[in-house]
């Protein structure tokens, strides 16, 4: 059973990756497909590194900071 996948992409890298896909004579679904099962099959080919200072720059925002302890307060409440 076959389906569909339909994404939005920035103009700039549908036609970039089109090009790359075309130099190589690949067929850009087949690609698509081929890298679906590989990361299906091996999920840890693909590395997202987040950088630490994130979570610092998230707590300066006091609306943020303010969730978090409203949070963290109900927590406390139910697990003491």
């Amino acid at each position: 059973m076959n389906t569909t996948f339909s994404i939005r992409v920035n103009h700039e890298l549908k036609k970039s990756f089109l090009s790359k896909t075309k130099e190589r004579w690949l067929e850009w679904a087949t690609l698509i497909r081929y890298f679906m099962e590989k990361f299906s099959t091996n999920p840890d080919i693909v590395k997202f590194d987040i950088d630490d200072n994130i979570f610092d720059d998230l707590l300066k925002d006091s609306s943020i900071a303010s969730k978090l302890e409203k949070i963290s307060d109900k927590l406390d409440s139910i697990w003491f």
